[in-house]
């Protein structure tokens, strides 16, 4: 369910936002109710502002806004602390305090005897709330809580292992966190949600865990709707321990928590007034062999769309979700992950040559040419994922391709039985960057431009998604207003291609004090947040992007696009 042609011919049209746009007019008191009444036909971003942490590879993650003290709280991973941001001129955001989370929260949590990593931070009405990994990370993490006015420490509670992302329900009432329980070098923790009730007062919080104990025995059961549930040692693969929860959305009626199981390509809803998971679903699989679903998926040629009889799990990071018409949908950025022990190389493998039908691809006629390197042979897949659909009697020939993650994002009706798929962007975001900007189009043979995050704003009587590409290093402006037919607007880019991962991490090994992550441009956007007109310090919506591999922060003005 890729765009039409016509569509596709827009993205030769487009252009790449770079650099630093014209003065942002000031906010008038009432411009924030006229721009959300405004009748839009699009929207377009630039970026304005940016701010660079100095440290590269987590320097910035995760952003949250403030809009009562015009504030941005950015993720810095690496040194374990919330860094805030004024941004009352987003053209000039400076750094205005830090909060050192994850010390606070080893000082003054009981169970968090040594502090690891902060990993995520959310602000809603006053309050922040920040998630601290412990150290080691398979023991039990902590949100701690701070005013969002004074910046003073509230309170500190105890949640699962490596506490991921952390939201606030739009009610204020929920603090919700994904315990993604990644295994150790001893041991494989379960994952968990943590649903922390503060609608009495941050002080007086409750948390309760929503566990997946009661899908143990479960486990060919979800299997049959794509649910991938593997352990890395012989036995039998436990629902509850295999299941990591990566990112957190809550429904705008705040009664239903979204939990993507990125690992396990499903999503799980849990009922927050009891802070239990009410479902797990499957996401099924990316038919690859469509048209609109074409992989370039070789390194041993030059850049080849096509398609091939390969299945993608979506396994999606990012998630959201918006209500059209009184029903709700969740929006997925199918970034695509697995544990180390599940990857192999294509052509490393045994295919069944009784498992293909070869006569739709017209460029091979055989199972060996198929695991050529000009081929498919290069590509990582997920042999796990086919012992586990694609063996059925267990001799290692395998008879379908699981690739990883969907190079995509989706649009999802969740139903009273499942998730139903309503869009998915098919090949847009790897032939966008083929035909705009070829230097990011990498990652050809692991899992694409990895669509890592995706946040959705109303622009006037407009529905957008915002979606970063982690490898490509860009953001795509989608119209997701009629969640069946969403319609690209613009891919924003602000990369310089000619410095490399490998650079930034070199550098920081052998200077820490004085490499320059901010060279490589904005590298691989981490965190998206949409700032609404009404919540902007001036007088259109921002969007505020954490670029993980560069520890930069992006501002970008939303501007608008009317018929005048």
């Amino acid at each position: 369910m890729g765009l039409n042609d016509t569509n596709r011919r827009t993205f030769l049209g487009m252009v790449l936002a770079a650099g630093v746009g014209p003065a942002i007019v000031a906010r008038q008191s009432d411009s924030g109710a006229q721009a959300s009444e405004m009748d839009v036909e699009g929207a377009r971003i630039e970026r304005v502002g940016r701010y660079a942490t100095g440290e590269a590879l987590g320097g910035a993650e995760i952003v949250s806004f403030d809009a009562a003290e015009n504030r941005l709280f950015v993720v810095n991973s690496n040194a374990g602390q919330v860094e805030v941001l004024d941004l009352a001129d987003p053209t000039t955001p400076d750094q205005d305090a830090v909060l050192e989370a994850s010390a606070i929260a080893q000082r003054e949590t009981t169970t968090l005897d040594a502090a690891g990593g902060t990993n995520s931070v959310a602000v809603h009405d006053g309050i922040v709330a920040a998630a601290v990994e412990a150290d080691p990370a398979t023991d039990d993490g902590a949100v701690a809580f701070y005013d969002a006015s004074s910046l003073e420490f509230i309170n500190a509670v105890p949640v699962g292992p490596l506490p991921d992302k952390v939201t606030i329900s739009p009610d204020g009432n929920y603090t919700v966190v994904a315990n993604e329980g990644e295994p150790g070098s001893a041991t494989d923790p379960a994952g968990s949600v943590s649903v922390i009730d503060i609608s009495s007062s941050v002080e007086a919080a409750e948390t309760s865990t929503a566990t997946f104990r009661n899908f143990d025995g479960e486990e060919d059961r979800l299997r049959e709707e794509g649910v991938h549930i593997v352990s890395a040692d012989d036995g039998s693969a436990r629902a509850s321990e295999s299941f990591e929860p990566e990112f957190v959305a809550v429904s705008p009626d705040s009664s239903t928590a979204f939990v993507s199981l990125q690992e396990n390509n499903a999503l799980a809803r849990i009922d927050l007034g009891d802070a239990t998971v009410e479902r797990v679903d499957g996401l099924g699989f990316k038919d690859f062999s469509l048209p609109g679903n074409e992989l370039d998926a070789s390194d041993a040629d030059g850049t080849s769309f096509q398609s091939w009889p390969v299945e993608g799990m979506y396994q999606p990071d990012a998630i959201d979700t918006y209500e059209v018409a009184g029903e709700t949908f969740v929006v997925t950025a199918n970034e695509g992950d697995a544990k180390d022990f599940e990857v192999s190389i294509l052509g490393d493998l045994d295919l069944d040559p009784d498992g293909f039908e070869l006569t739709e691809f017209p460029q091979v006629d055989s199972v060996e040419d198929l695991k050529q390197p000009v081929h498919l042979g290069n590509m990582e897949v997920n042999e796990a994922a086919m012992a586990e659909f694609a063996d059925e009697d267990g001799d290692g020939s395998y008879s379908s391709i699981y690739a990883i993650g969907g190079r995509s994002f989706s649009v999802w009706k969740p139903t009273a039985t499942g998730v139903d798929l309503v869009f998915d962007s098919g090949d847009d975001f790897e032939r966008t960057f083929a035909q705009q900007r070829p230097e990011g189009h990498v990652n050809l043979v692991e899992s694409g431009p990895e669509t890592e995050s995706i946040e959705l704003g109303a622009v006037g009587d407009r529905t957008f998604a915002f979606v970063g590409q982690e490898k490509g290093s860009g953001i795509a402006v989608y119209d997701v207003t009629n969640p069946t037919a969403p319609e690209f607007r613009q891919m924003a880019i602000n990369r310089n291609y000619d410095v490399s991962e490998d650079d930034l991490e070199a550098a920081a090994e052998a200077d820490p004090d004085g490499d320059r992550p901010a060279r490589a441009g904005d590298f691989a956007p981490e965190g998206v947040h949409f700032v609404s007109a009404e919540e902007s310090p001036i007088e259109n919506p921002l969007l505020c992007v954490g670029y993980e591999v560069s520890g930069t922060v992006g501002v970008f003005e939303v501007e608008p696009v009317t018929g005048e």
